[in-house]
């Protein structure tokens, strides 16, 4: 079918288009001056500093904490479940406030990582080694000069990694508990006066059996976790070009992993041999044009193909293999015209594109599922030195078709946001609300799967409201710096998509409604002592993620695997000779069912680490030394019933940059 690619030409057309566009708009009295050197938009945005909340990690603050994927990391945020698998290459996805990983988009260097399948992105995948920083952003921002995709979900997780900029070299290697080891190295330079470039080669290799002991029903359950093993192996190239008013940038991305899936613990059967491979390449450009200071646009396109196959060796019964391949193509452009010093108006349109198919054909309603979804989106902001107001609409419509079977209709939906803060001290007091109305689509699996799928399914809205208030006090003294936030919401999730249980098999069905309370609170604080600094952070998070459906014998019931307390703290002595820390992240008791009753409950948990680091010089280089000790108390706790986390472990690093 030619639609997409028809629909694609009409968005190439747009994109040609505005460019003589963007010349009338910027044209003023003065339209032949001198134009400034662009600057891509890209600072970190304090939280003291928007409307919603933000949280963020610099490079530096993630090597403080001692985390080598972006799921660890994100286990030091608020307002985030975290599901960890378990294992040393468990899948680990993030839900935002209790709606689910599905309304969790995320962003890798501003284009969107996408899944059709589950609607689920494995956070674990992406190393923190290449991170100049992560974000993390619910509901509506001030920054209005984002993509479609950004304002279509409810909070998203946005990745950056290093800019190629002068020559360097980079290599680190570490060794850790379980024969586990990785091994990585990093090279930039540059290519001619404007032009960089970038490569970045991740290898992992682990066996990751360890012994376990935890309670089951009425029992405990020792053993040692096998079927545990991952080697992967991640690249990336980067490339970067600017001139005046023009800035490109290209990606290539490739990640394959060869992992045992060890599957939940079960008494006396501690078989466990199902295998999952897995590849993943895309490639992505970014494209931005500074036609004058009041008028900018940008461009981007991205091309992802994924490809996982599972396999289950024979053991009581015939071996099976399944086999699934994603492909998605994604067009985006933004523009933004900005009046004058307090108005902005931005306009923005995406094209997204997906396809997956599958040799596991007895078990799906449609072969090969397409669908085409155009979001429309525009924005306005206002802004003074007391004032920032952002409102914004977004126009959803996707249509679905497949060669053989049904599939779900055409949708289409408008969804409203807005967002106002006021700065009635300075910007060293922010009081802000802001309300988000967006909605999800059903995944591919959701939809077509035989049996249990339901092409009828609709969308799943939720509403969002959050009041909050950040404060960051004056330098003082010994104290640099202190800031801290608290943000209230309540929110709504209407037509949610649960599997159903029927005569003889579950049906996904739009059954339920969740109803969502709570509050985030942060801190962080850097205080000087003589030549030596210690920096503090801590977060904590009241969760109420409640069912709400009319008539359900589970109402008022807290939904499952959401923590109603839950948080984290570190603090990290930095001197002349070395640097040293702590770390904690906590959780409050979960359940695993539906019924909040205690033979569905979780435990909760205390994962404490320490961590100790010096710099050597070396002539011009600098090697950088590194040992941690991760679950001190060494206790096999779950995240998810039956998937034990290790016991304690060390780590060795050592980073070499020349």
């Amino acid at each position: 079918m030619q639609t997409h690619r028809i629909i694609k030409a009409c968005y190439v057309g747009l994109f040609a288009a505005s460019l003589p566009l963007c010349s009338i708009l910027a044209q003023s009295d003065d339209s032949l001056r001198q134009l400034d050197t662009l600057i891509v938009d890209g600072n970190r945005v304090s939280s003291i500093e928007s409307s919603a909340p933000i949280q963020q990690l610099s490079a530096q603050e993630i090597e403080r904490l001692g985390v080598t994927n972006v799921g660890d990391a994100m286990k030091h945020l608020s307002g985030v479940t975290v599901k960890d698998y378990g294992g040393i290459g468990g899948l680990k996805t993030v839900s935002i406030r209790g709606m689910g990983a599905q309304h969790t988009a995320v962003f890798y260097d501003g284009v969107a990582v996408g899944d059709c399948q589950t609607g689920q992105v494995d956070l674990g995948r992406f190393s923190t080694d290449n991170l100049a920083g992560l974000q993390l952003l619910i509901g509506e921002g001030d920054d209005i000069y984002r993509s479609a995709r950004m304002l279509a979900s409810a909070g998203s997780v946005s990745l950056e990694t290093h800019l190629p900029q002068a020559r360097t070299f980079k290599a680190s290697a570490r060794a850790a508990s379980f024969d586990s080891y990785q091994a990585n190295i990093y090279l930039a330079d540059k290519i001619g006066k404007q032009s960089q470039a970038s490569l970045f080669i991740d290898y992992t290799n682990a066996i990751g059996c360890y012994r376990f002991d935890i309670d089951g029903a009425g029992s405990s359950i020792s053993g040692q976790r096998i079927n545990s093993d991952i080697e992967s192996l991640r690249a990336e190239a980067n490339f970067r070009w600017s001139k005046e008013r023009h800035t490109l940038r290209a990606k290539v991305y490739g990640f394959c992993s060869e992992r045992g899936i060890p599957g939940a613990v079960i008494v006396d059967n501690p078989l466990s041999s199902e295998r999952l491979l897995s590849r993943n390449i895309f490639g992505q450009m970014f494209y931005e044009f500074a036609a004058s200071p009041e008028v900018r646009m940008k461009a981007s396109f991205k091309q992802n193909y994924s490809y996982d196959s599972n396999r289950q060796p024979a053991t009581a019964g015939a071996a099976t293999r399944h086999t699934f391949e994603q492909h998605e193509s994604d067009l985006a452009y933004t523009l933004k015209w900005q009046p004058s010093e307090k108005f902005t108006l931005a306009l923005a349109e995406e094209l997204i594109y997906n396809t997956l198919s599958t040799s596991n054909r007895h078990n799906v309603m449609s072969a090969s599922p397409n669908r085409l979804t155009m979001l429309s989106a525009v924005s306005v902001r206002y802004s003074s030195a007391t004032l920032c107001a952002t409102a914004s609409l977004l126009h959803s419509n996707s249509n679905e078709w497949s060669n053989k079977g049904e599939v779900a209709p055409r949708r289409s939906r408008l969804s409203p946001s807005f967002s106002l803060s006021l700065y009635p001290i300075g910007r060293s007091l922010c009081l802000r609300a802001s309300y988000r109305d967006i909605f999800r689509l059903p995944t591919f699996g959701d939809l077509y799967y035989r049996e249990s799928g339901n092409f009828k399914l609709r969308p799943e809205k939720s509403r969002m409201l959050n009041i909050g208030a950040a404060y960051s006090l004056p330098q003082t003294g010994i104290l640099q710096e202190l800031t801290l936030s608290a943000d209230a919401y309540y929110g709504r999730v209407t037509d949610k998509i649960v599997a159903v249980p029927g005569i003889f098999i579950w049906k996904m069905s739009n059954v339920d409604e969740v109803s969502l309370g709570g509050v985030d609170t942060n801190i962080s604080a850097d205080i000087t002592l003589g030549h030596s600094h210690l920096e503090l952070s801590g977060a904590y998070s009241y969760m109420h993620a409640v069912d709400d459906t009319e008539g359900s014998a589970v109402k008022g019931e807290q939904i499952i695997y959401t923590p109603r307390h839950s948080g984290s703290c570190s603090a990290a002595l930095r001197t002349s000779l070395f640097d040293a820390g702590y770390s904690l992240v906590w959780s409050s008791e979960r359940y695993r069912l539906a019924q909040n009753i205690p033979s569905s409950r979780v435990d909760g948990y205390c994962d404490h680490s320490l961590w100790l680091s010096r710099d050597w010089a070396i002539g011009k280089s600098t090697l950088s030394t590194r040992i941690e000790a991760m679950n001190l108390l060494d206790k096999n706790y779950e995240i998810i019933r039956y998937y034990p986390m290790p016991g304690r472990s060390f780590r060795l690093s050592a980073t070499i940059n020349l």
